[in-house]
C-alpha cells in the first residue's frame, strides 16, 4: 500500500503540470475559435502533429533507455551520454529545418491556399530543439523521484505560454488599436505586429518554454559532454526498438493530426473542428501523461520486487477505474464544456466524438500498463511488434475511410488500435511475464459508464441547469458508489 501511495502522491504533483497547466491553457481554446477561422487553427494543429512526430525522432527512445541503463547499471557516465546524445541530434535536427525552410513554407503556402510564414516554421524549429535538449534532464529529475522540481518548471513554462498569448492576441491589439491604455501605444507598436496572427501562438510557446533553460540550470551544468561509445552502444540497441516503436506510435497516436487535413474532404476546415473537439476528449490524455510520467519510473523501481505482479495489477485496477470516471463526467456535461471553450457553433459539431475519443485514450493507458512487461524483460523488440498493429490498423482507417466516413474514422481508429495493442501484449505477456490482471470488474464499470454516457447524450432536460445538475448528481452518485464498493481493495495489502 505505502508504494500505491507514494505513486498516487507522485501522479497528483505531476497532473500539476500536465493536468491543472493543460486545464488552464484550455481556457485559450474559447480564445483561439473566436479569433482564428477553421483553417488557420487547421493549420496549427498540422504543424504541432508533426512537431510530436520530430520529437520522437530526436530523443530516438533514449528517456526509456536512461531509466533502464541509471537503474540497472548505476553508472554515472549514463547521464552525461544520454543528454549530450539527445542534444546533438536536437541541433542537427532543428539546423537542417532550418536550412529547408524557404522551400517548405512556399510548398505548404500552396498546398493549404493559406500564407505560411517563414518565421513559424523557424521558431517550431528552435521550440523542437528545446524540447529535445531539455528531454533527458527532466527525465533525470522523474528517475530521482523529484516531481515538484519537474511540475514547477513544467508549469511555469504553460503559464507563460498563456500569459504571452494573452499579450499577444488580446492585450497588444487592444492597445494598438486604441481601446484603452493609449499613452503605451508607441512601446507596443514597437513589439506588437498586427499580421502575424496565429504565428503569435508559436511564438509565446518558443518564448515561455526558453526558460526551460534557466529552470534547469544545475541539471544542465552537471552535463559533461560525452559520447563514450562503450556506454552509449548498448543504450542505442536498446533505444533502437524504442525509436521504431516512438515512430510507429505517432502514427497511433498522432497521425490523425494530419491525416484529417490530408485525405478528409474538408481539408484544414475539417482539421480545424476536428483538432477543437479532439481537445475536449484528449482530456484524458491529461489525466493519463501525468500517470505515465509517474508510472514508468515506478515500474522499474519495483521490477525486483517479489509482489511486484500484484503491485502492477492493482495499479492498472485503480487506474482504470479513475479514468472511467474521468470519462464520465466529462461527456455528462460536454455541452456545458462546449459551450465554455468553443465559441463559434461550427466548432461544436462534432462533440459525439468526445466519448469515442476518450475511451480509446483511456486504452492508451491500459496498454501502457499492460506492455510494461517487455521494458523490463529488456525485450523492447516486442514493442515494435505491437505499435506497428496500432500503426497499421491507424494508417487503414484514416487512410481508406477518412473520405468515405469523415473524422469519425479516426476516432473509432483510435479505439480499435489501442484495444488490439493492448490485446496483444496481454496475450504475450501473460507466458513471459504474468500478472493477475483482473479485467471481470473493469468491463462491467464500463459497461455501466457507456451507458450512462448513452443515455445523457440521448435524455436532455428542456431546462439547461436542471440538466447539468441532474448529470452531474449521476456522475457524483457514481463516484459514491464505486467508492463503496473499491475502498475494501484500495487498503487491502498485497500479498
Amino acid at each position: 500500500m505505502g508504494h500505491l501511495k507514494k505513486l498516487a502522491g507522485q501522479t497528483i504533483i505531476y497532473g500539476v503540470s500536465s493536468i491543472l497547466g493543460r486545464i488552464i491553457n484550455y481556457f485559450l481554446v474559447p480564445l483561439h475559435t473566436t479569433l482564428f477561422l477553421k483553417n488557420e487553427l487547421g493549420v496549427v494543429s498540422y504543424f504541432y502533429g508533426y512537431t510530436a512526430l520530430a520529437l520522437i525522432l530526436i530523443t530516438f527512445g533514449m528517456e526509456t533507455t536512461f531509466f533502464r541503463f541509471a537503474t540497472k547499471d548505476d553508472n554515472p557516465k549514463t547521464y552525461h551520454v544520454a543528454a549530450t546524445s539527445v542534444i546533438f541530434i536536437s541541433l542537427l535536427f532543428s539546423i537542417f529545418i532550418s536550412i529547408g525552410t524557404p522551400y517548405l513554407s512556399v510548398f505548404l503556402t500552396s498546398k493549404f491556399n493559406i500564407a505560411i510564414n517563414a518565421r513559424m516554421i523557424y521558431w517550431l524549429a528552435a521550440i523542437v530543439f528545446i524540447d529535445g535538449a531539455t528531454a533527458i534532464p527532466f527525465a533525470r529529475l522523474r528517475l530521482e523521484n523529484r516531481p515538484i522540481k519537474f511540475a514547477a518548471a513544467k508549469t511555469i513554462a504553460i503559464l507563460g505560454n498563456i500569459g504571452l498569448q494573452l499579450l499577444f492576441l488580446v492585450l497588444f491589439p487592444a492597445i494598438h488599436n486604441q481601446e484603452f491604455l493609449v499613452g503605451l501605444k508607441p512601446m507596443v507598436d514597437s513589439i506588437y505586429n498586427p499580421n502575424l496572427g496565429i504565428e503569435y501562438i508559436f511564438l509565446a510557446n518558443l518564448i515561455s518554454n526558453s526558460v526551460w533553460f534557466i529552470l534547469l540550470a544545475k541539471e544542465f551544468l552537471q552535463i559533461k559532454l560525452s559520447l563514450n561509445w562503450n556506454v552509449l552502444k548498448p543504450m542505442l540497441f536498446y533505444a533502437l526498438p524504442i525509436l521504431i516503436t516512438g515512430f510507429a506510435g505517432w502514427v497511433t497516436n498522432e497521425l490523425d493530426k494530419v491525416a484529417v487535413a490530408e485525405w478528409s474532404k474538408g481539408g484544414v476546415f475539417a482539421q480545424g473542428v476536428y483538432s477543437q473537439t479532439f481537445k475536449l476528449g484528449a482530456l484524458m490524455m491529461l489525466a493519463i501523461q501525468a500517470f505515465r510520467y509517474a508510472v514508468e519510473p515506478f515500474f522499474f523501481s519495483q521490477a525486483k520486487d517479489k509482489q511486484a505482479p500484484a503491485l502492477f495489477a492493482k495499479t492498472m485496477h485503480f487506474y482504470f477505474i479513475m479514468a472511467l470516471l474521468i470519462m464520465l463526467a466529462v461527456c455528462l456535461n460536454i455541452d456545458l464544456i462546449a459551450d465554455l471553450l468553443l465559441r463559434r457553433p461550427e466548432y461544436r459539431v462534432a462533440l459525439f466524438l468526445v466519448p469515442i475519443i476518450m475511451f480509446g485514450k483511456l486504452l492508451f493507458g491500459v496498454y501502457i500498463n499492460i506492455s510494461i512487461w517487455f521494458k523490463l524483460k529488456d525485450q523492447t523488440s516486442y514493442g515494435i511488434l505491437y505499435t506497428l498493429i496500432g500503426a497499421i490498423i491507424t494508417f487503414t482507417g484514416n487512410y481508406f475511410f477518412l473520405g468515405r466516413f469523415g473524422y469519425i474514422s479516426s476516432a473509432v481508429t483510435i479505439v480499435v488500435a489501442y484495444f488490439v495493442m493492448s490485446l496483444v501484449s496481454y496475450r504475450m505477456g501473460k507466458k513471459r511475464y504474468p500478472v493477475p490482471y483482473n479485467f471481470k470488474p473493469l468491463i462491467v464499470y464500463t459497461i455501466i459508464v457507456l451507458t450512462l454516457i448513452y443515455f445523457g447524450y440521448h435524455i436532455t432536460l428542456s431546462n439547461m441547469w436542471l440538466d447539468c445538475a441532474l448529470n452531474i448528481i449521476v456522475t457524483l452518485a457514481f463516484i459514491a458508489i464505486t467508492y463503496s464498493i473499491e475502498r475494501k481493495r484500495i487498503f487491502q495489502p498485497i500479498e
